[in-house]
């Protein structure tokens, strides 16, 4: 009898911790929200890949044989992409969730298609500071 109270006590103890959240992991999410940074606009998914792809092939030098294959990958990211942009206002946590997966997904075909040494190089492209806004490639990476 003693051993099953003990059982009953020890499940509603662990059950009862199980639902208690710890601050640290609100502190975490709440981190990366603070720096969150909104998506560029587009409008076009056709213009800005091709643009995207013109600028990929040109600053890793890329042979041109790449740019549909590329374009390809782009285009359907950003057709994806498209469909989550007006939670990054709403909910920019929920906007996060779901175009992470979407941007794991385009970087590992970009892996496949230009190579790792390209793919690295293409890895230190990330705009920061004031260049987001008007860069292009600001839409593959926010």
């Amino acid at each position: 009898m003693k051993q099953i109270i003990f059982l009953a006590i020890t499940c509603i103890t662990l059950n009862a911790s199980a639902q208690i959240s710890l601050p640290g992991a609100k502190k975490e999410a709440t981190g990366a929200l603070s720096q969150f940074i909104a998506p560029p606009a587009f409008s076009d998914v056709g213009k800005t890949a091709s643009s995207i792809g013109e600028s990929l092939i040109t600053q890793l030098a890329l042979p041109s044989a790449k740019k549909p294959e590329l374009e390809s990958a782009i285009g359907s990211f950003l057709t994806d992409k498209k469909g989550i942009m007006g939670l990054a206002q709403s909910n920019p946590a929920n906007y996060l969730t779901k175009f992470n997966p979407l941007q794991k997904g385009l970087f590992g075909k970009f892996k496949t298609i230009m190579g790792a040494a390209a793919f690295g190089k293409f890895m230190g492209l990330k705009p920061s500071g004031k260049n987001i806004s008007g860069n292009v490639l600001s839409n593959l990476f926010f």
